[in-house]
């Protein structure tokens, strides 16, 4: 499912993801409880974040982006690739999201941004089918046309079965408009002079799929759309749309 939104503020669980994606990206021992939602740094690290909740039995896991040479070099590399499975990064996120469940029995849902929202992806993958597993939410996830969101993909040919696992319905993308991360090919959008259309966009394998635009129109942006500059300055403010603050905006 795929729902289109302008520049709205977020709301309820996603305002929630939101927050505790934010948190992740602070070192382990300078994060905050989220509301009602205490910070465990027992379980969590500096790439995962874990709060439980004792008023309504919840438990939230969430993961930080790209921040490292490793991220960027490996992680991000085997999101490219769809070779999740052989990454650290990836495999410690389900186990510690296991243990926070097993610690507190709470059912658990997850989040993160960019590198952070692909893990979460990977958790759902991962974790889904089980009861416990309530959901996992990515903003501007790494999404790859050569990865597990190819169009060949496992995870998309079940979910798009005549029966397809509970996981599928257990994730909410979340992106702004032209993020060439999770949204749009950037070679594509080159090519074609921004003129692409649904050729140059990417989709996810499974889950809802929203898609803001919080994007400022200025008038001076709009008079050098009509110039040779157009392209740049098109491309300049698609790579803007990959920050998580982006979602802070209305």
């Amino acid at each position: 499912m795929n729902i289109q939104f302008g520049n709205q503020e977020l709301e309820g669980n996603d305002k929630l993801a939101y927050n505790f994606s934010q948190q992740s990206y602070k070192k382990a021992n300078e994060r905050t409880n989220v509301g009602d939602y205490e910070y465990d740094p027992s379980l969590s690290n500096v790439d995962t974040a874990v709060w439980h909740n004792k008023k309504n039995k919840k438990t939230h896991v969430s993961n930080r982006g790209s921040t490292s040479a490793y991220d960027w070099l490996v992680s991000d590399a085997q999101i490219a690739t769809g070779t999740e499975d052989r990454g650290s990064r990836f495999k410690r996120a389900v186990d510690t999201t296991k243990k926070a469940h097993d610690k507190y029995g709470y059912n658990v849902s997850t989040s993160g941004h960019s590198l952070g929202g692909k893990t979460s992806a990977y958790t759902t993958e991962k974790l889904g089918n089980e009861q416990w597993y309530d959901g996992g939410t990515g903003f501007n996830q790494g999404n790859s046309s050569f990865g597990r969101d190819s169009m060949w993909s496992k995870q998309r040919r079940e979910c798009k079965g005549n029966n397809p696992p509970a996981y599928c319905n257990k994730q909410t993308n979340i992106k702004e408009r032209g993020d060439y991360v999770s949204a749009k090919n950037v070679a594509c959008d080159f090519i074609t002079f921004g003129m692409g259309g649904n050729l140059c966009k990417k989709s996810d394998a499974f889950g809802t799929t929203k898609t803001y635009d919080h994007r400022k129109k200025k008038r001076w942006m709009n008079a050098l759309s009509l110039t040779p500059l157009r392209t740049p300055l098109r491309m300049f403010t698609n790579g803007k749309a990959h920050s998580l603050d982006n979602f802070a905006k209305k």
